[in-house]
């Protein structure tokens, strides 16, 4: 058994989110919806937890303007040597790494041979790639309850037609990662709140805005902090409410914070929604293309609207408590085709080519 580096911080980070939930308040409201509509998710054993706190990646600081910026760049695809063939001369699909742990995501990459487009199909879910010259690339993403084990994956290569033109086969490997668990309390006042309507209101606001797709990629180098705090609950800590089983886990990572605090764009990108969310409160969704978004909730101002490009450290919001929360903070996620990931991987390395 395997566990990530990433794993590890997520562990660490464990007592300060204990803390935060007994001092400021984490943001358990969203998961407690998903218990109320919960059927049935795998329980899981409590790992050590573990006093040391993360520091958070030295960021640009944001700009005191709302003003619209410019077009992001565009990153220029690196010249890199052709894929291997094999003896039949298929293609050899690229997954790096090609094992991951629960939250982590894949690059995938493979060189066309003249196909108009491509697609890969992992644990139930669609990636179209993307065209970067001659090769298909993207990026295949698990969640902190991804059953471990190896999953097949399917590219399929087409015509500019539209038909099918080849289907490759790989696999990658998920690692359980041991996420800890932790127990909320919630108070009767709290807990009456906690209806399917709302959760399903949620999702109906989500599930539209991962839809979209944008063939391009609007991201250059690590993602920054969008705040300059350090970590009081990270990602994918399993969620137990008033001593109940384990019905969710904590979809992003919960970043200490003032009420009216500057928050940053943790990247360049088009902004996908700027509003009301019954659950995370007022929320901006920046979308990044290639099927990859940034999350920022609970939010007390919101300085960008729909549609508008932004570009790394650009100013999009404040600090707030709105939403299903006990108290001011940010609620910041990376979300790939509808599964959320952790996104402290993502300040630590470049995503893609």
């Amino acid at each position: 058994m395997r566990i990530s580096a990433r794993g590890a911080v997520c562990a660490a980070a464990v007592g300060a989110a204990l803390f935060f939930l007994a001092c400021s308040g984490a943001s358990e409201g969203e998961e407690a919806l998903r218990a109320a509509t919960a059927t049935k998710a795998p329980s899981r054993t409590p790992a050590p937890l573990a006093t040391a706190t993360l520091e958070p990646t030295p960021e640009a600081t944001p700009i005191p303007s709302p003003e619209p910026s410019p077009v992001p760049p565009v990153d220029t695809p690196a010249t890199q040597p052709t894929p291997a063939l094999d003896p039949a001369g298929v293609p050899v699909i690229e997954l790096l790494p090609p094992d991951i742990g629960q939250g982590e995501c894949a690059t995938i990459r493979l060189w066309g041979r003249g196909a108009a487009s491509a697609s890969a199909t992992f644990a139930g879910r669609l990636y179209p790639l993307v065209a970067d010259g001659g090769y298909f690339w993207g990026v295949l993403a698990t969640g902190a309850f991804q059953e471990p084990g190896v999953y097949p994956v399917t590219v399929q290569l087409f015509h500019a037609s539209g038909g099918l033109f080849e289907t490759l086969e790989t696999q990658i490997n998920v690692v359980d990662i041991q996420y800890a668990v932790e127990n909320i309390d919630l108070p009767p006042e709290s807990s009456s709140l906690l209806t399917p309507e709302l959760a399903q209101q949620e999702e109906a606001i989500r599930a539209n805005v991962f839809a979209l797709f944008t063939p391009q990629k609007l991201w250059s180098g690590p993602f920054i902090y969008p705040v300059q705090a350090v970590i009081v609950s990270p990602y994918g800590i399993g969620r137990s409410y008033n001593g109940g089983p384990v019905t969710g886990y904590h979809h992003g990572v919960d970043l200490a914070g003032n009420e009216g605090d500057w928050v940053a764009a943790s990247n360049s990108g088009r902004v996908a929604y700027a509003g009301p969310s019954p659950i995370r409160g007022d929320t901006v969704i920046i979308d990044h293309g290639v099927g990859v978004f940034s999350c920022y909730s609970h939010l007390s101002a919101m300085n960008v609207q729909a549609g508008q490009m932004v570009n790394k450290g650009d100013l999009i919001g404040a600090v707030g408590s709105t939403g299903m929360v006990t108290g001011p903070h940010l609620h910041w996620e990376i979300v790939v085709r509808g599964v959320e990931m952790d996104p402290i991987p993502w300040t630590l390395q470049t995503i893609g080519p």
